[in-house]
């Protein structure tokens, strides 16, 4: 009884000191019942289920290990994994199994959950991709470093900064810029892998002229305005309006910047004009009670709910109607296919296309073909291969669906992250890269999940 006792206490040790031990989980689906995938050399292996899924953890990340894939009926497959690859925590991969076919299977091999990891006591705050690098914005309280990677996940380079940068924004002219809460540094890459400053300018700077030129198109720049941002707090006049663009001539044939189009916000609108006349008709109640001067008929009010706000009676009125204002956002995206420039309109389903003549050729509405309800209003372009994605979200997890630029839809179709509700979440040749904090680890966490 005690050797049967000591017996179970050693196995119940060992199993516990192997699942200690760093490893790496090999991972993915077949799409096959009872495929033996064994370690080439090894007693060691498993099988995938019903599904076609299987799990293999693998201890030794020391050297290079071959994975032999084989079943009854199916081409034999071998996936040989470096040391370099091992080093992750896991790696997914999957394919379809030939049958009886002599041709080597290509296997596509994504690592997940441990792209890049932060040093600790960091978080990574945002990602941006530019000339085949990946650079990050990693954080600490008050102090951030800027981290270069290759397409890897190998650094590359890092600076330290001794003050706080809250986002990395690439702009249209390929300047990356650090973003704070005051102020905002551009910077390059040298030759030399060394990342240099350039300018320091101020947050207004950065909001009120960087940020108004989204792309370029037909040999000019086309701009943005800021209506919007007057728009949180006025209501006579602009009050629906979300956006105009325009846009300037490269070579400096026209002086002046061109209207090219304008996009109105219905929803705000409408929600507008409703608020606007309730406020409208208490303002003229207390008017009256008051014996004052009639500041709208008398055409003296200039539109800004703030003046409203000075009368005691209106104020939670007011402050009201001005946060709710302030928390919604209007999603424009401007888009380039095959010499048109199209803006799609998210919160409207409309698609509005520019031709090379800077006039509307045509209008149409977006479709949602599936996921309408888990569709974010989000539309995200991989510079690298020119596609465009809808963003969806199901249960915390973020969904892929390609948008097709001239059926003029979109669907939810892949699954594009591994863990809930991502911190930041972007898309690059052909990846979607997901930014998690393992609180356990107290690191940043970057995993990235290949697009089908």
């Amino acid at each position: 009884m005690k050797k049967t006792s000591t017996l179970t206490f050693l196995l119940l040790f060992l199993a516990s000191s192997l699942s200690a031990q760093t490893k790496t989980i090999v991972f993915g689906n077949l799409g096959v019942e009872n495929v033996n995938i064994s370690i080439v050399n090894t007693p060691y292996g498993t099988s995938t289920d019903a599904k076609g899924r299987y799990e293999l953890p693998i201890f030794d990340r020391t050297e290079a290990v071959n994975l032999y894939y084989s079943c009854i009926g199916y081409q034999d497959t071998v996936v040989s994994l470096t040391t370099k690859q091992l080093q992750r925590d896991s790696l997914n991969i999957s394919f379809k199994m030939r049958k009886m076919s002599y041709d080597l299977q290509e296997v596509s091999i994504t690592a997940y959950q441990d792209f890049y990891r932060s040093k600790t006591n960091r978080n990574i705050a945002d990602i941006a991709f530019l000339d085949e690098k990946i650079y990050l914005l990693e954080n600490k309280p008050k102090v951030s470093a800027m981290v270069v990677l290759d397409t890897d996940g190998v650094e590359q380079a890092r600076k330290d900064y001794d003050q706080l940068f809250e986002k990395l924004h690439i702009d249209a002219f390929n300047d990356i810029i650090l973003v704070g809460q005051d102020s905002c540094l551009q910077v390059y890459l040298d030759e030399k892998q060394g990342i240099l400053p350039v300018s320091i300018f101020s947050r207004d700077d950065y909001r009120n002229k960087l940020l108004k030129i989204v792309c370029e198109f037909n040999g000019a720049y086309i701009i943005k305005t800021m209506v919007h941002d007057k728009g949180l707090y006025w209501l006579k006049y602009n009050h629906g309006k979300s956006q105009d663009f325009l846009y300037v001539m490269k070579d400096g044939s026209e002086k002046e910047p061109q209207f090219l189009c304008s996009f109105i916000d219905t929803l705000g609108y409408r929600a507008c004009q409703s608020q606007w006349i309730s406020i409208q008709n208490e303002y003229h109640q207390v008017v009256a009670e008051n014996n004052g001067i009639d500041l709208i008929n008398e055409e003296i009010w200039d539109g800004n709910l703030v003046r409203l706000a000075e009368n005691s009676s209106l104020l939670g009125k007011t402050q009201w109607y001005c946060s709710i204002m302030a928390k919604q956002e209007y999603h424009i995206t401007p888009l380039i296919f095959n010499n048109i420039l199209q803006f799609v309109d998210l919160d409207n389903r409309e698609i509005v296309e520019i031709g090379t003549d800077f006039k509307i050729a045509s209008r149409r509405p977006l479709k949602v073909t599936s996921g309408e309800k888990y569709f974010m209003n989000e539309f995200l372009k991989d510079q690298a291969t020119g596609k465009t994605y809808g963003l969806f979200t199901k249960d915390g997890m973020n969904y892929l669906g390609l948008y097709d630029p001239k059926a003029g839809t979109v669907g939810m179709e892949q699954k594009a992250s591994e863990k809930i509700y991502p911190k930041v979440f972007k898309v690059h040749d052909g990846y979607a890269y997901s930014v998690f904090f393992d609180s356990g680890s107290n690191r940043g966490v970057i995993s990235r999940v290949k697009i089908e």
